[in-house]
This record gives C-alpha cells, sequence and structure tokens, in this order.
C-alpha cells in the first residue's frame, strides 16, 4: 500500500512540474529523481508547495552524494530543501539525513481510500502561486477539474488525477476549493462523492489524499471516513 500510493505521490509531483514548465518557459522549472523519489524545483516564491522532495528512499538505498547535489541546487535558487519522508523509507535514509544536519519541521498524514481531501485554504499563500496550481490542474491531461453550485453560482471546486503506477491505479484528489461565503454548506462533502463515484466507475479501487495533522483539511477528510495510512515526516535543511 505505502509504495503504491508513494509512487502516486511522486507521479503526481513530477506532474505537476511538467505542467507548470509549460506555464513559466522561461524558468528553469524541473522535476529531479532523487533517492527513487523526486524533487521539484520551481519559483521560489512559490515556497514548499511546489519545492520539495517526496518518496525519497522508498525505492532502495539513498546516496549522501545524491542528496547533496539536491541540496546545493535548493540553495542556490535560495531554497530550503524539504523532504516528505514515508514511514516506510530504506533504513539507509535516517542516518543519511541526520549527517546532513536536517531537523523535523512538520508532519501530514497520507489518507485512503474513500472519500477526499477537503477545505483546501489559501493559508496566506501568494495569489501567483494559487492562480498556477489551478492552472496546473487544468492543464494535465489525467485531471478532470469539478465545480459544486449553490443557487446556481460556483460555491467550490476541485481536482481528481487519475494515476496509473506500477502497483495499481491512484485516485488522486487535491486542490479542494471552497469560496468562503459557501464554507460550511456541504460543498467539501459533495464534491469528494462525485469524484470517488467516477473513480471507481474508472477501475480505481484506492484513493488518496494528505494534510498537516489537526488542520481543518485533516478534520474534514477523517470526518469523510478516511482511514489514516500512515504519516509522513518532513525533514527540512535551511539554505546556506
Amino acid at each position: 500500500m505505502a509504495q503504491r500510493l508513494e509512487e502516486a505521490d511522486v507521479l503526481h509531483l513530477t506532474r505537476q512540474m511538467e505542467a507548470c514548465s509549460q506555464l513559466f518557459p522561461s524558468q528553469d522549472i524541473s522535476a529531479l529523481s532523487i533517492g527513487g523519489g523526486v524533487a521539484a524545483f520551481t519559483l521560489p516564491s512559490f515556497g514548499r508547495k511546489l519545492n520539495h522532495i517526496v518518496g525519497f528512499g522508498v525505492g532502495g538505498i539513498v546516496s549522501s552524494e545524491e542528496l547533496a547535489a539536491i541540496e546545493k541546487s535548493y540553495s542556490n535558487s535560495g531554497i530550503d530543501t524539504e523532504i516528505d519522508l514515508c514511514p516506510h523509507a530504506d533504513a539507509s535514509t535516517l542516518p543519511v539525513l541526520s549527517a546532513h544536519g536536517y531537523t523535523v519541521n512538520g508532519f501530514i498524514n497520507n489518507y485512503f481510500p474513500d472519500i477526499s481531501l477537503a477545505g483546501y485554504r489559501d493559508g496566506g499563500r501568494p495569489e501567483l502561486l494559487l492562480k498556477t496550481l489551478a492552472r496546473i490542474a487544468a492543464s494535465r491531461a489525467d485531471t478532470h477539474i469539478y465545480s459544486a453550485t449553490i443557487d446556481g453560482k460556483i460555491a467550490g471546486s476541485a481536482g481528481l488525477a487519475l494515476i496509473e503506477t506500477s502497483k495499481g491505479g491512484v485516485a488522486y484528489l487535491y486542490i479542494d476549493s471552497t469560496l468562503p461565503k459557501h464554507r460550511g454548506r456541504g460543498v467539501q462533502a459533495a464534491l469528494p462523492r462525485s469524484r470517488l463515484s467516477d473513480a471507481r466507475r474508472a477501475g480505481f479501487d484506492i484513493a488518496s489524499s494528505g494534510a498537516r495533522p489537526a488542520n481543518i483539511s485533516s478534520r474534514n477528510i477523517e470526518r469523510a471516513g478516511f482511514c489514516l495510512a500512515y504519516t509522513k515526516v518532513t525533514f527540512a535543511k535551511k539554505c546556506e
């Protein structure tokens, strides 16, 4: 299960970078392989949302030299290196992170399988980042965009990416958003139901979403019936 969800995370972030590079062709935007995972590089102003590492160590032994090279690339862009580490990563991962001076700065719960990430909030993120996330989702061939209406007007929207991994399909629910005046009116209950129904019809038996523990999104996910698959630890190292 963990390897399947992690591979979906890697593919999702890689496709985010592919779409983002089309939106900003003059910028150095890329997804670099590292330790069986991927490191995302975009505009520094986008912060960790589009500049971090997933899947590190899940595919096997990690390399200290490879990590040092990635850290240098982040540092040259003025970006801290952040790694969302799966608890099922290879045993070599933690000693390498310790030797490189990483510290824990957060956690992310990975949930499965029946309903979705909900209650997406801007959280003070830059407007350009929010617009870019929406444009990326709209441009991805594997993503379907959903909208919810109240009294004939758009109240919220969300995305569903149908991702085929080497171990089976994963329905990846993301970029949920509700207009402030419509929050608390069932929008984030209706959007997950529609997406999961479509995912089942498409033959997908696993769904996934992620959120920081104890925030609004994680509470909405749990109320919607999701089970906790595992918790990732975010390791960070300040750029020099």
